[in-house]
């Protein structure tokens, strides 16, 4: 089965299609981490083959992540951040909006770089 990704302000279109099991991952994935960084998750529950994505904290959350991978020297934490990051970065753009600062020109490039390489795997 798979589920369909939606944003809150575009119901109906999709930005994303994976299978059952990835998009449980993901989800699972952005509650873990709103709870380490301490912010809403912004994802809603995989229901009925869809899960809406609310950006204001699903931004929030994803600008938190960016953040702490930027400034941590904490490995484990950067490298289990690292896809969702990348992840991330493809849903915010396909909702149109805007990516999370980045700390630095070098930063930016390299991000952008990974998302798209990441879009290229995530079906819509």
């Amino acid at each position: 089965m798979k589920f369909r990704f939606h944003s809150s302000d575009l119901p109906g279109r999709d930005i994303w299609c994976p299978g059952a099991d990835v998009a449980h991952a993901f989800v699972g994935t952005a509650e873990v981490f709103a709870g380490v960084f301490g912010v809403g998750s912004g994802t809603g529950l995989p229901a009925d083959g869809v899960c809406v994505i609310d950006f204001r904290d699903f931004g929030g959350l994803s600008a938190a992540a960016v953040d702490r991978f930027s400034t941590s020297d904490q490995g484990i934490l950067r490298s289990l951040s690292l896809g969702f990051i990348a992840t991330s970065l493809v849903l915010i753009d396909r909702a149109g909006h805007p990516a999370p600062a980045m700390p630095g020109h070098a930063q930016e490039l390299a991000w952008r770089t990974l998302r798209d390489q990441h879009a290229r795997a995530m079906p819509v």
